[in-house]
């Protein structure tokens, strides 16, 4: 794991003093983050950062809560939430079986989906939609535990498409295995994070988003039920919306964008 915040290897060893729902008296937020591109990262000096925790702090300060955030993969901090030992995260998909153990603000921002290759290999595989993965033989990379939508979540219970699919715990992996010729494509959840990634790997010019147009998708912050009530996130909503409307919530993308 990489360094913590200093608050937040505090919270991770004092994390059962903060078990139950948010109250008005006593408002605190464990917000769980991966590595997730320009939206959340270690920054050089250990502490969190991103457009995400950035948002975070900023409604957060808003409220008068303390937030401590900590870093973990993305499905222990699934997990996490669900335990109600984290209270929430960021970038988020709305989905059945999460909305079983968690509240969804309302969205913030739209993700782009879409498929990368080796560059100059899109030709070989002629996508129209993506139930032709399986017929075109493309050994198709994913993130475990992120969302691809509605349609990749009926084709996987295919077995034929499933036997295409190949998981790795992150972006970077994914990319590496990209390059390294153990897959011929990575379906990414967010361009943005993916544009990110390259950058920062020293790769934007090894790879290419194929032509094939998928659905993006609404993200949300999303809590855990277990520890924070509908008020709560009912409050976070209108901070959100103040950010949205007063140009806070767009000034904190560009800086980080641009």
């Amino acid at each position: 794991m990489k360094l913590l915040d200093t608050a937040a290897v505090v919270a991770a060893c004092v994390m059962t003093l903060f078990a139950g729902p948010a109250s008005a008296q006593q408002c605190t937020l464990r917000a769980g983050h991966d590595s997730y591109g320009v939206y959340s990262y270690i920054d050089a000096e250990g502490r969190a950062g991103g457009i995400d925790i950035d948002v975070i702090r900023a409604f957060a300060d808003e409220l008068s809560c303390y937030v401590t955030f900590v870093e973990m993969p993305w499905t222990r901090i699934l997990l996490a939430i669900e335990a109600g030992q984290l209270d929430m995260t960021s970038s988020a998909s709305m989905t059945p079986e999460r909305q079983t153990f968690a509240r969804f603000s309302a969205p913030y921002r739209q993700a782009e989906v879409a498929i990368y290759v080796r560059r100059g290999e899109s030709g070989r595989f002629e996508l129209e939609e993506l139930q032709d993965i399986a017929k075109a033989g493309l050994r198709l990379g994913i993130v475990t535990g992120y969302y691809y939508g509605e349609d990749f979540d009926a084709l996987i219970e295919d077995e034929s498409f499933a036997a295409q699919i190949d998981p790795a715990a992150d972006y970077d992996i994914n990319i590496r295995k990209l390059l390294h010729g153990r897959i011929d494509g990575f379906i990414v959840d967010d361009v943005g994070v993916m544009v990110s990634a390259v950058r920062r790997l020293g790769v934007e010019d090894q790879v290419e988003r194929h032509p094939l147009l998928l659905p993006g998708d609404d993200l949300h912050f999303m809590f855990g039920r277990k520890s924070v009530d509908a008020l709560r996130v009912e409050s976070i909503n209108q901070v959100i919306t103040r950010m949205q409307n007063d140009g806070r919530l767009r000034d904190i993308m560009r800086k980080h964008l641009e």
